[in-house]
């Protein structure tokens, strides 16, 4: 059974653009029960990121804190360590409380499966996402909400 550790980029998708809940409420209903199985988790640093881009998907998630993960010192540490390795991983053009090192840490420590919308850059060092660290580190690659749908063989259309 997979557990997934979800990236900001990938709950903002999903409710703002490829399944906004008004017009996919089973999709919602999927993904609550992952969170609720235990099956889907993130950061707090997700939550954080989540309510400077989306009110409404902010006050879902709120509604939802079994999902997010303190911030335990394994995870500090490993998170650090990314961040040594990769510091262009939070930049100028990114949100100055960047969930990422945190989602990586958090799937590198408890041996989880990213699921996240970004693309790889290519350039590991000089403009990184989560999916070129991630393969840099040779953690298993990340998969987009697509993946996640279909390796849980969801219908929701």
């Amino acid at each position: 059974m997979v557990i997934y550790c979800i990236d900001t980029s990938a709950l903002i998708a999903a409710w703002q653009e490829r399944y906004p809940p008004e017009n996919f409420p089973v999709f919602w209903t999927r993904v609550d029960y992952l969170i609720m199985a235990g099956r889907l988790v993130a950061p707090t640093e997700v939550l954080a990121e989540t309510g400077k881009r989306s009110d409404e998907l902010h006050k879902w998630l709120s509604a939802r804190k079994q999902m997010f993960r303190e911030l335990e010192d394994d995870i500090q540490i490993a998170a650090a360590a990314v961040l040594a390795q990769f510091p262009r991983l939070v930049g100028e053009r990114r949100l100055r409380t960047s969930a990422d090192p945190f989602v990586i840490a958090l799937a590198r420590v408890s041996k989880l499966q990213i699921v996240t919308e970004e693309k790889p850059t290519g350039n590991v060092q000089q403009r990184p996402n989560i999916p070129d660290v991630v393969t840099a580190l040779g953690m298993p690659p990340c998969m987009g909400l697509l993946e996640l749908i279909r390796t849980e063989n969801w219908v929701v259309g």
